[in-house]
C-alpha cells in the first residue's frame, strides 16, 4: 500500500514537472521574443517582466516536488558516507523531516498570502493580472512537495529495520550503503 501511494505521488509530481517545464519554456520564448522585438522595433513587450515573474513563480515551485522524486535536492553524501549505518539513516531522516515541516510552512504561508491577495484584490502594476492564482499554485506545489517529503521520510525511517529498503533508499540519495 505504501509503495503504491509513493508511486502515485511520484506520477503526480511528474505531471507537475511538466507544468514546470512549460513555464520555463514560456520564460525562454518570452525573453527571446522581447529581445528580438526590442532590437527590431525599439519597443519592449508590454508587461513582459510581470509575465516572466509570474511564470517563474509557477515554474520554480512546481519543480520542487519533481526534483524530490529524482532526489536532485542538495544533500552531502561525502560526509554521510563516513557515518555508521544508523547515524546515516537517522540524520537523513531528521533532515527530511525538517524539510517536510518547512515545505508545509511555506505552503501554508503561500495559502495565507493567496487569501490576502484575493480579499485585497491585488493585481500586477501594468497588465493588472490578479496575484492570488499564483500564490495558490505556489501553495499547492509546496503541499505536494511536503507530501512527497513525508513519504520519503517514512521510507528513510523504514530503512532502519529493512536492509533491502536501506540499500534502495541510500542509493537513491547517492549515499553508499553500510557494509555488513
Amino acid at each position: 500500500m505504501f509503495l503504491k501511494t509513493q508511486k502515485l505521488m511520484y506520477r503526480f509530481a511528474d505531471a507537475i514537472g511538466i507544468v514546470s517545464s512549460v513555464g520555463y519554456i514560456f520564460i525562454i520564448v518570452l525573453c527571446v521574443a522581447e529581445v528580438f522585438l526590442e532590437k527590431l522595433t525599439g519597443m519592449p513587450i508590454l508587461g513582459s517582466y510581470e509575465m516572466i515573474e509570474r511564470a517563474m513563480i509557477v515554474a520554480v515551485f512546481a519543480s520542487f516536488a519533481y526534483a524530490q522524486t529524482k532526489k536532485m535536492h542538495i544533500n552531502v553524501p561525502i560526509i554521510l558516507n563516513f557515518f555508521p549505518r544508523a547515524a546515516k539513516l537517522l540524520s537523513l531522516g531528521a533532515m527530511s523531516a525538517i524539510a517536510t515541516g518547512v515545505a508545509f510552512f511555506v505552503g501554508y504561508a503561500a495559502w495565507t498570502q493567496c487569501l490576502t491577495a484575493k480579499s485585497m484584490n491585488q493585481i500586477t502594476g501594468i497588465l493588472h493580472i490578479p496575484l492570488y492564482p499564483f500564490y495558490f499554485a505556489e501553495s499547492v506545489a509546496m503541499i505536494i512537495f511536503g507530501l512527497i517529503l513525508i513519504l520519503d521520510t517514512i521510507m528513510v525511517f523504514l530503512s532502519l529495520k529493512d536492509r533491502e529498503t536501506e540499500k534502495r533508499t541510500l542509493t537513491d540519495y547517492g549515499i553508499r550503503p553500510a557494509k555488513r
